[in-house]
C-alpha cells in the first residue's frame, strides 16, 4: 500500500518515531535501528519546503504484520536449535531413550519454572506497575470563590481570571503522571470523574486590599496538603492581569512539587510576553471581530518581547482564521487563512508539540483548502498531544459535522464542555451541534447556559434565535435578533440571519431592506456572498442563491462545508444543482441519517 494510495483508517496511523516506539513498547533508538537492520516498515514524506523536516510515519497494521513475522522467525529458529540439540545434529538418527527422558524432564522443569515465575509476577505486579507504569492522578481546580460584598464586579472578574489562569498554567505542565481539569462543585461530571487532589481558593476585597487564599486538598480524606494567603492592592481594573499572573504563578510554583511529575522542567517565558499573551487570549474568548483585532495587537506585542514564544504565534493563527470565518468574516478568507497557516507553522517550528497550532492548521485544511484527510490528521494530532484540551475536541467536531457524522460531533462537543463546563464557548458549541442535529430544544437549552456566564455572548444569542426560527417560533426569534441588532447593527452575519428570519416568517419587505443594507455595507468592507445567499434562500429565489453560493465558493467561504447538514439549506436539497455543488466542495451528496 503506497502512501499516495488508498488511505488506512486514521486510528491506523503512527505519526513520528515516538508513536512507533510506543506502539512497539521500545525506545525510539531501537525502532530506528530495527528499520535499518530488520526492515521495520517505516515511511517518509519529503518536506515541501527547505524549512520543513521530512515526515516519518508508519501504519499499525503493517507494523503488527512485521512484528508477527519477527516472532515467527524467532520461534522457527528456536525450534530448529532445539531439534539439533536433541538429535545431536541435523540428519542423525532418533535420540536414545535416555535422551528422551532427559528432554521430557527438562520440559517439565521449564513449565514449572514458568508457572512459578507467573505466580511471583502476579504477586509483585502492583508494585511493578506503580513503579514503572504509575496510574494517572487527577487534580481538580475549583473556581475561586468571591467572598467580597455584592455589587463589586472587580473581585468577581479577578476570581474568574485566577481560576482560568491557574488551570491553564497547571495544564501546560501536566504529564503522564497527572492531569488537570476545571472542577465546578455542582457539575454533573463530579459523578463520573475520580479526583485525587482538589485545589480551591477564595478572595475577599476590603477597600483597596484584596486577600487571596488557596489550598491543596487530598481528595480521599479531605486532608490539607498545602495552603497559603496572598494580599495585594487592587486600586485599578488594569491591575487585574498583573495580579492574576503573579498569584497564579506563585500557586503553581508551590503546588507543582507536591504532585507526581515526569522529570522535565518548563521552558521559561519572559513575563512581558506572557502578560501580553494572556491579554490576547482573554480578547479571543470574547469572540467579536473587534476583540479579535485587539487580540492580534497583544499577540504581536508578545512576539516583540519574545520572538521564540510559540503560543503567541498560535494565538495569531486563531485570530486570523476566526476573522475569516462565520459569523465574524471581517476580512476575505483569502487574506486571513494564509496568515493563519503561516503563524501556525511558525509556532510548530518553535514547539512541535503545540496542540493549538495543529488545530489552526486543521481548521484551515477543513474549510479553506477543503483537504478533509489533512484536516482530520491535524485534529487527531492535537487530541493526541493534549487529550484534555477542550478546543481540540471542539474543532474535531467541526470536521465530523462537515462529514455528516453529527452524532459523533455531538459527543465530541459534549466532551469539550465536560472539560470546561462553565465556558460560554463550549456550551454554545454543543448547542450548535444540537442545532445541526435538529434537536432545537436542546440547542436553545445549551446556548442559554452560555448566557449565564456572558449575557451578551453574540454567538449563543444567534444560535438561540435561529433555533426558534426552525421551530417557527418567529416572535421568539425576532425578539432575540432585535437584541443582537441593538448590540451590532452593522454586523453582516447578524443582518443576514435576521433577514432570513424576516423572509421565512413572511415579512419580505423588511427582509429586502436588510438585503439592501448588506449590499451597501459591502461597498466599504468585506461582506461574504454567503450572507446575501442566506437572505435569498429565505426569499425563495433559488437562482440568485446559487449564483451567490458560487461566489462564496470562489471566496472559499468557510461555512460552505457545513451546508450538507445545516437546516438553512433545506429548501435547496431537492434542486439538482445542490448535489452538484456539494460534490464540487468535496462533500457527499446526502447528509447522514442522524442529521435529518
Amino acid at each position: 500500500m503506497s502512501a499516495e494510495g488508498s488511505r488506512p483508517k486514521p486510528d491506523d496511523l503512527l505519526d513520528g518515531w515516538k508513536a512507533i516506539a510506543e506502539h512497539l513498547a521500545r525506545t525510539e533508538r531501537t525502532v530506528q535501528r530495527w528499520e535499518k537492520s530488520k526492515g521495520l516498515p517505516v515511511r517518509r514524506l519529503q518536506a515541501t519546503s527547505p524549512d520543513e523536516q521530512p515526515r516519518v510515519f508508519a501504519y499499525k497494521s503493517e507494523v503488527d504484520v512485521w512484528w508477527q513475522e519477527q516472532q515467527t522467525k524467532l520461534t522457527d529458529k528456536a525450534e530448529k536449535e532445539a531439534q539439533e540439540e536433541e538429535t545431536g545434529s541435523v540428519g542423525h538418527s532418533s535420540p536414545s531413550p535416555a535422551l528422551r527422558v532427559h528432554t521430557a524432564r527438562r520440559a517439565i522443569y521449564t513449565v514449572l519454572a514458568i508457572l512459578l515465575a507467573l505466580a511471583m509476577g502476579a504477586m509483585a505486579w502492583p508494585k511493578i506497575q506503580s513503579r514503572w507504569w504509575p496510574q494517572e492522578k487527577v487534580l481538580g481546580v475549583m473556581p475561586f470563590r468571591n467572598l467580597s460584598a455584592a455589587g463589586d464586579p472587580e473581585p468577581q472578574r479577578l476570581a474568574e481570571a485566577l481560576t482560568e489562569e491557574t488551570v491553564t498554567g497547571l495544564s501546560r505542565l501536566q504529564s503522564r503522571r497527572f492531569r488537570v481539569i476545571e472542577w465546578p462543585a455542582d457539575s454533573s461530571i463530579a459523578k463520573s470523574v475520580h479526583l485525587d487532589y482538589v485545589l480551591k481558593g477564595s478572595l475577599q476585597r476590603a477597600g483597596h486590599k484584596v486577600a487571596i487564599t488557596a489550598q491543596l486538598i487530598l481528595a480521599k480524606d479531605q486532608s490539607r496538603i498545602w495552603g497559603n494567603t496572598y494580599e495585594r492592592d487592587l486600586r485599578d481594573p488594569q491591575d487585574m492581569i498583573p495580579i492574576e499572573i503573579e498569584i497564579s504563578d506563585a500557586i503553581i510554583k508551590e503546588v507543582l512539587p507536591l504532585l507526581p511529575r515526569d522529570n522535565r522542567s518548563p521552558q521559561p517565558v519572559k513575563p512581558d510576553a506572557y502578560e501580553s499573551y494572556l491579554w490576547g487570549r482573554l480578547l479571543v474568548n470574547k469572540r467579536t471581530a473587534e476583540s479579535l483585532f485587539q487580540a492580534i495587537t497583544y499577540f504581536k506585542k508578545a512576539i516583540d518581547f519574545d520572538p521564540t514564544y510559540a503560543p503567541a504565534y498560535a494565538g495569531l493563527a486563531d485570530c486570523y482564521f476566526l476573522l475569516g470565518s462565520v459569523p465574524y468574516t471581517a476580512l476575505p478568507p483569502s487574506e486571513t487563512f494564509p496568515e493563519a497557516e503561516a503563524n501556525a507553522r511558525r509556532a510548530l517550528e518553535l514547539d512541535s508539540n503545540l496542540a493549538e497550532a495543529h488545530i489552526s492548521l486543521g481548521y484551515s485544511a477543513l474549510v479553506y483548502r477543503r483537504d478533509f484527510p489533512e484536516a482530520e490528521r491535524q485534529f487527531q494530532s492535537a487530541m493526541r498531544l493534549r487529550p484534555q484540551y477542550p478546543p481540540a475536541h471542539q474543532f474535531y467536531a467541526y470536521y465530523l459535522t462537515a462529514m455528516g457524522r453529527i452524532g459523533e460531533a455531538v459527543k465530541e462537543r459534549q466532551r469539550a464542555r465536560a472539560l470546561e463546563p462553565l465556558s460560554p464557548i463550549f456550551n454554545a458549541a454543543l448547542g450548535e451541534a444540537y442545532y445541526q442535529q435538529r434537536q432545537f430544544d436542546l440547542a436553545i437549552q445549551e446556548n442559554q447556559k452560555s448566557l449565564v456566564a456572558d449575557p451578551s455572548y453574540m454567538v449563543a444569542l444567534m444560535n438561540i434565535a435561529r433555533s426558534y426560527e426552525q421551530q417557527r417560533k418567529y416572535a421568539n426569534a425576532d425578539a432575540i435578533f432585535q437584541q443582537v441588532l441593538s448590540l451590532a447593527s452593522q454586523e453582516p452575519a447578524v443582518l443576514a440571519m435576521a433577514g432570513h428570519e424576516y423572509a421565512v416568517s413572511g415579512r419580505t419587505t423588511q427582509a429586502r431592506g436588510l438585503l439592501s443594507q448588506l449590499k451597501q455595507i459591502s461597498q466599504h468592507r468585506y461582506v461574504s456572498p454567503l450572507y446575501l445567499a442566506l437572505v435569498e434562500i429565505g426569499l425563495g429565489d433559488k437562482d440568485e442563491a446559487f449564483r451567490l453560493l458560487e461566489q462564496a465558493y470562489n471566496d472559499r467561504s468557510d461555512y460552505l462545508v457545513y451546508l450538507r447538514s445545516d437546516p438553512w439549506a433545506d429548501p435547496l436539497r431537492k434542486d439538482p444543482r445542490f448535489a452538484v455543488f456539494l460534490r464540487k466542495i468535496g462533500l457527499p451528496d446526502e447528509p447522514a441519517a442522524d442529521a435529518l
